[in-house]
């Protein structure tokens, strides 16, 4: 068992060493830091789109065969029909 964080000569030297060892051994080695994270997201209006329930399914089956939310790809597919439009 290492008693202190060693100093690291390079990430992959580092990555190593924490794929080894649990962070909750070091605690007291460590400090509490406030850490502020940006929302970088633009941002989205939620909109209401009344659909037949079995448009929706077959949405939902075809989303499920490309690993994407339904959502998603009809956000996707609007974009991609304004960018033909505009």
């Amino acid at each position: 068992m290492v008693d202190k964080i060693p100093q690291f000569k390079t990430e992959q030297e580092e990555a190593d060493f924490w794929d080894s060892h649990d962070s909750t051994e070091f605690m007291d080695e460590t400090e509490a830091v406030n850490v502020t994270f940006v929302d970088v997201r633009p941002a989205m209006k939620q909109i209401s789109l009344r659909l037949d329930p079995s448009v929706i399914d077959q949405l939902k089956s075809l989303a499920v065969s490309k690993g994407i939310g339904y959502q998603t790809m009809i956000r996707m597919w609007v974009m991609e029909r304004l960018g033909q439009e505009t």
